[in-house]
């Protein structure tokens, strides 16, 4: 199936085709749119802690853990806030923004492609969400983003809600380039839930490793040492029936 593309603030265009789990990307058109380590150092002065200091020491511990577990997490958002960077928008052909706690993405129109991201920037990191297909065809495709560093060079992590998935990589606007399975086109997994069932997909980007898991299981891992830094986001495809809505919620980033 073929794609056009929007993304948040720029141009972005190419054509898309899915064909049982194999995908060919060729160029069409441009469209605009808008933790560290923590030691604890205890010095000895001859006598025993008594039961009552092992007891505090324990508790000092056990809090230094729990801080360094949240610094690890560098971004979270439940949708709750319509104002926490994502943006809305509404167009002809699709629909982006929060409602009900989740934000969705809504293509109205056949092969479309939309994205959004909050405007940050990071290198290493796990970009985590749980998304699934609200409505329409499952001839589609939705997932996140890493290293976005425009609207012509990213990374796409994807599954569709009949099976497949696929890691891309977009360069200087042109073709998206299928980094997994055979290069040519989605492969199929068992681990994703088809349907309307929700799927808690999480792409680790950590230096030339690209890895894609599904529910808690790696897909595939992949090099590339195109980009280093950059956004995140999520996004989401019709395939040539359109109308495809695709919610998202639990959006977290965190640190290697």
């Amino acid at each position: 199936m073929e794609y056009s593309a929007f993304g948040e603030g720029g141009q972005a265009g190419f054509l898309f085709r899915k064909s049982s789990a194999h995908v060919i990307i060729v160029p069409v058109l441009h469209a605009r749119m808008h933790g560290g380590r923590r030691e604890v150092i205890m010095g000895k002065r001859g006598r025993r802690l008594t039961g009552c200091w092992i007891v505090l020491v324990l508790l000092v511990l056990a809090c230094g853990c729990t801080q360094d577990g949240e610094q690890s997490a560098l971004f979270r958002d439940d949708f709750e806030n319509p104002r926490s960077g994502w943006g809305a928008d509404q167009r002809e052909r699709f629909e982006r923004g929060y409602q009900d706690g989740e934000y969705l993405i809504n293509l109205y129109g056949p092969r479309w492609f939309a994205w959004a991201h909050p405007g940050r920037k990071y290198g290493d990191v796990s970009v985590e969400v749980d998304a699934y297909l609200a409505s329409g065809s499952q001839d589609n495709h939705f997932g996140v983003l890493c290293r976005h560093v425009d609207t012509g060079n990213f990374y796409y992590f994807a599954i569709s809600a009949d099976g497949c998935y696929a890691i891309f990589k977009r360069v200087d606007g042109g073709d998206l380039e299928v980094l997994t399975g055979d290069r040519i086109g989605m492969s199929p997994s068992p681990a994703i839930r088809t349907g309307g069932q929700t799927n808690h997909i999480l792409a680790a980007c950590q230096g030339n490793e690209l890895s894609l898991y599904v529910n808690g299981e790696l897909l595939e891992a992949v090099t590339d040492d195109t980009y280093t830094q950059g956004d995140v986001g999520i996004g989401a495809g019709s395939g040539p029936e359109g109308d495809v809505m695709v919610r998202f919620d639990n959006f977290l980033v965190s640190g290697p």
